[in-house]
């Protein structure tokens, strides 16, 4: 094989691995949809995404690793979309309110209030498989900081800490929505979750 052609065919072995990736995410969610995170075997996983079962362990540790991607493929999902903090960080934050509400309403409540209690739960295993990518908190903290910066938001406790206590309340919350039976609009939710995260934050 000539030089110039060894990055093409890393490129393509990479392109072959993300789609056996998205297979497996796709077989698995469907399953877990449908049946159950504890009733679906790792065997059905992979005959349903047409591959080895060796493959599977390539890509992931646990079955339950599948719903911590989908956390962290929503969360990269935020940190891209997510508002600048502007002159108004307040407003701001109001703004990743209605975007993180709108991004995972448009998931599968029982799987994505899975895998919020799996990635609060399971600390280690949702490091290992985020990986470099950001967290939740990661995209409220630039908000929060700026807050402070404006002079609106207090400074007696770190961007990193308060951003954590938001980030916990809105996590909650989904989890909330996610399993009751007739949930109230999320959006509404981290909403009122954002306005007592404020009452405390606040300058006054």
């Amino acid at each position: 094989m000539a030089q110039t052609d060894v990055p093409a065919a890393g490129a393509q072995r990479r392109a072959r691995g993300d789609r056996t990736r998205t297979a497996i995410i796709e077989a698995a969610l469907a399953l877990f949809d449908a049946q159950g995170v504890q009733a679906t075997s790792i065997d059905e996983i992979t005959a349903a995404a047409a591959v080895a079962k060796g493959t599977f362990y390539v890509h992931f540790h646990r079955k339950e690793d599948v719903l911590l991607e989908r956390a962290a493929q929503l969360t990269h999902q935020l940190h891209a979309q997510a508002p600048p903090a502007g002159a108004d960080a307040v407003a701001a934050l109001r703004a990743l309110a209605d975007l993180t509400a709108s991004t995972v309403s448009a998931g599968r409540r029982a799987l994505i209030g899975r895998a919020v209690r799996e990635l609060m739960g399971q600390r280690a295993h949702w490091e290992r498989v985020l990986g470099a990518r950001p967290t939740l908190g990661m995209v409220v903290e630039p908000l929060v900081a700026a807050g402070q910066r404006q002079g609106v938001l207090r400074t007696d406790q770190t961007a990193h800490r308060l951003a954590h206590s938001l980030t916990v309340l809105w996590l909650d919350n989904v989890i909330t929505w996610a399993e009751r039976p007739e949930p109230r609009p999320l959006g509404r939710e981290l909403e009122r979750s954002l306005a007592l995260f404020l009452d405390g934050a606040l300058l006054r």
